[in-house]
């Protein structure tokens, strides 16, 4: 039995080269080739033949790709069965041996009656440089996603409205996948667009604007960072969207608050100093004057100037170091209703003086808790302090004064609270408490006493807030880990 080869060679009638269209064949800049039934090639054009070689009469799976059987996805062979134009995307070998990515498009050939398909011509289109350039493109853009996640800052794109269309890894990591939402609601929780919004100046302008602004990531933590803006553009020049690029300054603006902290701490505690010193300089003259004239009351009122003043002084430069001091406190037990009671009789004959009442309240469960014991002596010997003066400095004669130390257990916290029913104090003054060197003594005071209270109690991990309303008195509350597990900046700052 003849084999299809020389069946295809003993058909007189069938004019490949006439199928093909003839000169055309050899004309056309792409790999031709006509494949009987066997898959051996019949005829190639002459830039096949020029790149790789003569292939008549070898099979199409030897030619172009070195394999020892057929292509388990064949186009021809499907061509063959179904009569069917199909479609596929190959890599064949050259001559050389060097790779060609090709679109390859077969066509059935058949009789001149339109009868059955007797050969199948199969077309490659070389698209190997347009692969190059996908590749170098997929490349580029993998490279550009790289850098766009790696750059250390916050980046985000925004249309029109504002809304999140892409962010890179450090954003997604720090204020979550949010993409889809308004950038005001993600980072900003507000409910309403920023007045000045620099990535809608861009919009309108499609200048770069600059900013610094104050952000809070999905946990809630407060970031300052110094944003800058630029818009994104299409071929023709329009602004499509606006890539929005925001550097965390937040240790440099803790860094500057330091340093601000302690300019502030050095100018306000040598104006400090100067009062006492003046006081001082007093206390000496009164006892130079009554050691001259042999006067005992003359010289024991210069001596109490004098111990009086340097007990403010000496008080004024813990303070200082307290503040100026950046460290964790321990974690020790403290009882706190021994220690209550101690500051209440170190202040008894103070309040006495000053016509007040001291009284202590430790109810059960909140006698102990953890964390550095002169720390919290300080901070309830300043809130009594700060009572008792309060009373002091009322001028309501008829008023029983009376200082109210208070501690309770609210689950996993001790409540703290030093209540007075002195002059109290409005609005501004709450506001100023815990800010450097206010106070309400006027030259009598540092101003670093609260400061002193707020540190510890942050350090600990708490809290302090005071309820104040003039003429009727104030309470300072503070709340504290039982645990002390908390410690830092607290999780609350001072409110009013």
């Amino acid at each position: 039995m003849a084999d299809s080869s020389s069946t295809a060679r003993s058909a007189p009638k069938l004019d490949i080269r006439e199928l093909s269209c003839g000169r055309l064949f050899d004309e056309v800049p792409c790999y031709i080739s006509i494949q009987g039934p066997d898959y051996r090639v019949l005829e190639a054009n002459r830039k096949l033949i020029e790149d790789f070689g003569s292939p008549l009469g070898r099979y199409c799976w030897q030619v172009y790709k070195g394999r020892a059987e057929r292509c388990p996805e064949c186009p021809v062979a499907r061509t063959f069965e179904d009569g069917e134009e199909h479609t596929s995307e190959e890599v064949i070998f050259d001559a050389r041996g060097l790779p060609h990515n090709v679109i390859v498009n077969t066509k059935p050939l058949r009789r001149r009656d339109g009868g059955r398909i007797v050969a199948v011509m199969e077309l490659f289109t070389d698209i190997t440089v347009q692969k190059e350039l996908e590749h170098r493109l997929h490349d580029s853009l993998a490279r550009f996603h790289n850098l766009f996640d790696t750059v250390p800052c916050f980046i985000s794109v925004q249309d029109r409205e504002l809304t999140i269309v892409e962010a890179n890894r450090r954003f997604k990591e720090a204020f979550g996948e949010r993409l889809g939402r308004r950038c005001y609601e993600v980072y900003k929780r507000r409910a309403e667009p920023c007045s000045e919004c620099p990535v809608a100046r861009t919009f309108e302008d499609g200048r770069v604007h600059h900013s610094e602004e104050v952000v809070f990531d999905r946990h809630g933590h407060q970031l300052h960072v110094l944003t800058h803006t630029a818009a994104v553009r299409d071929r023709t020049g329009r602004i499509t969207s606006v890539m929005e690029v925001s550097t965390d300054i937040t240790e440099v603006k803790e860094l500057q608050s330091k340093l601000a902290f302690i300019g502030q701490l050095v100018a306000g505690t040598a104006h400090s100093i100067k009062n006492v010193l003046e006081g001082l300089r007093g206390g000496v003259y009164v006892v130079n004057a009554g050691l001259r004239d042999n006067d005992q009351r003359t010289i024991r009122t210069g001596w109490e100037m004098v111990q009086r003043n340097v007990d403010r002084l000496s008080a004024m430069i813990m303070d200082m170091l307290y503040c100026a001091r950046d460290r964790e406190p321990r974690r020790v037990e403290v009882r706190l209703d021994r220690l209550a009671r101690e500051v209440a009789d170190l202040f008894e004959r103070r309040a006495r003086d000053a016509g007040v009442r001291l009284e202590v309240r430790i109810e059960p469960g909140a006698e102990t808790l953890y964390g550095e014991p002169k720390d919290i002596h300080a901070l309830l010997a300043n809130l009594v302090t700060n009572a008792i003066d309060a009373c002091a400095a009322d001028t309501d004669e008829g008023k029983d004064y009376r200082v109210w130390v208070r501690a309770r257990r609210d689950g996993e916290d001790v409540v703290i609270e030093v209540e007075d029913n002195g002059i109290g104090m409005d609005e501004e003054t709450r506001a100023k408490l815990f800010t450097m060197f206010f106070s309400t003594k006027g030259s009598e005071g540092t101003g670093l006493g609260l400061l002193v209270s707020h540190k510890v109690a942050s350090e600990h991990g708490g809290s302090i807030t005071v309820d104040s309303t003039p003429g009727r008195g104030s309470i300072f509350t503070v709340r504290l880990p039982v645990s002390g597990r908390a410690t830092g900046a607290g999780r609350r700052g001072p409110e009013s």
